[in-house]
Formats: structure tokens, sequence, C-alpha cells
């Protein structure tokens, strides 16, 4: 059987540790490149740790997919387990926050009153403006409601890694779930 002229497809997972959402994506790099990189993201897209393996041992085995899928699957899951174990706890700092603007010399009552003058006219303008709600062909524009609104209490907010959130599932339910995948690929 051949060489696999392109790389497998990899394995992206969302899973909170503490609180913290991290995300761990394993890739092949294909045969011109024969290594499977494992890399574990927090904050948003700073990774914290990398690992990667070559099998450029094995170009020549008749079941390279085979294999290849299987280190993936086997760095993929060290990565959970050393999350699950806190390996990278120290890596996720906090962030500091940021510091405050140097305060220049300025007449603060002066600029309260200009804003407070500024609000009235520009209030006075919209309310002669708009038409009463409902009055003419036209109805008054409602605003939006706001994305925070719109979604139910209690439902975790989007990811920013995209795909879904392994929710209500810890870490070592998770892992269980990889090994549990492990015996039944070998029990095939």
């Amino acid at each position: 059987m051949g060489q696999a002229q392109s790389p497998l497809v990899g394995y992206n997972t969302n899973v909170r540790h503490k609180g913290k959402l991290y995300h761990i994506q394993t890739e092949d790099s294909g045969v011109k490149h024969p290594h499977v990189i494992t890399h574990l993201f927090a904050d948003g897209g700073r990774i914290i740790a990398s690992r990667k393996t070559s099998y450029a041992d094995h170009l020549g085995a008749d079941d390279l997919p085979t294999l290849v899928r299987k280190l993936m699957q086997e760095q993929h899951k060290a990565i959970f387990i050393e999350l699950r174990d806190c390996v990278y706890d120290d890596d996720v700092e906090e962030a500091p926050p940021p510091a405050a603007p140097p305060e220049p010399d300025v007449d603060v009552d002066a600029l309260e009153r200009a804003a407070a003058a500024r609000s009235a006219e520009s209030v006075a303008a919209r309310v002669a403006e708009v038409p009463r709600r409902g009055a003419g062909r036209y109805h008054q524009t409602l605003a939006a409601s706001s994305k925070a609104e719109r979604q139910p209490a209690g439902e975790p907010s989007e990811s920013i890694f995209g795909g879904g959130l392994i929710q209500g599932k810890s870490l070592d339910e998770v892992i269980l779930s990889y090994l549990s995948d492990d015996m039944g690929d070998s029990e095939r």
C-alpha cells in the first residue's frame, strides 16, 4: 500500500480546567514533514505547551495512516492528562491589569459643564425629531437587545476557539472517553 500524500485530519478540543478555557489541537504535518504536533492554547490563543513527535522512521510502513492516527490520539490524550494533573497551571498567569495613563492637567469642572450642556442640547434635539410611537406611516425603531440579553442564563458564551465546548464533563470523563475509544479500536 502506498504512503498517504496528504496530512491526516487532526483533533481540536475545547475544555475547561479550573474555570479557564483551554484548546488542544493535534495535527499531522504530512509525509513531506513527517511529524505530529500538539499545541495547548490558553488565554484566547496563547500557546502554553507544544509537543512534536517525528514518524520519519515509519515512512515505509504499509499501515502508515493507522500508525500516524494512533500517534495523534496518544499525543492528544497525553496533553489532556497533563492538563488534568495541573502540569501547566504555572504557565497560565493572570494578566496584570493595564496601567492607567498619566492624568493630564484638565479643568474637570469646565469639561463637566460642557458635557452637561451638550447632553441637554442632544436630548432636546432627539425628542423634537422623534415622532410619537405609532404616529404616521412608520413606527419608531426600537433598539435590538444585546447578545447578553438574548443568551439564556446558564449557557456558556461562544468559544473564542470556535467549535463546541465539552460541556458538563470533567477532564477525567473526557480522558476516560478517549481511553474507551482506544479499547474499542484495539478490539477491532
